[in-house]
């Protein structure tokens, strides 16, 4: 009986190995030990999605110290960001949806950035239950002053990839992004 087997399959690693030559990561590692305990398992999504997460989180740190240095959480700072970036005020549901944040912790953020003096909220005129919110001075300020020193810490978290890599990825997570929804 003839061998049928995929020629190439000798030359890829097992289950959470990692390429030849290639040091390997917690991820990695991760699927080595899945594949010792459920070897029946294909852990492939999990070399994407757990690099995605680590990889997000890495440059969540990046910037986070940057706005941090400010009383800011990364989270506050796109609700800043958000309302500099918009053509008129946001009502706080505009807010939730342009950060995909909770209702609840935009609440929260709302209320902490409107105490330091960064936002300032306005009745909407047609329905004084819903406010409107914007930016005051000191908070249009606070973002053009952070936000380059932001872009820059991001930039130096990817550079790594180099302009090309770093253009090819965003086309592939573009897409990955439109096919989940």
């Amino acid at each position: 009986m003839q061998d049928t087997a995929d020629p190439r399959a000798a030359e890829r690693p097992a289950a959470g190995e990692p390429p030849a030559g290639s040091p390997g990561d917690a991820v990695d590692r991760a699927r080595a030990e899945w594949a010792r305990v459920h070897p029946d398992l294909d852990t492939t999504p999990m070399a994407v999605a757990g690099r995605l997460r680590m990889v997000a989180a890495a440059v969540g740190r990046a910037a986070e110290e940057v706005v941090r240095e400010h009383g800011l959480t990364r989270a506050e700072f796109d609700v800043l960001c958000a309302l500099r970036r918009a053509r008129s005020p946001l009502t706080p549901t505009g807010v939730t949806a342009a950060t995909l944040a909770s209702g609840a912790a935009t609440t929260k953020r709302l209320e902490h950035l409107t105490a330091r003096g960064y936002l300032q909220r306005t009745p909407d005129p047609r329905d004084g239950r819903v406010s409107r919110l914007a930016l005051t001075g000191e908070g249009t300020d606070l973002v053009d002053r952070l936000l380059p020193a932001v872009l820059d810490a991001e930039r130096r978290a990817t550079a790594a990839l180099g302009d090309g890599a770093r253009a090819d990825l965003d086309a592939h997570l573009r897409a990955l992004l439109r096919a989940l929804g």
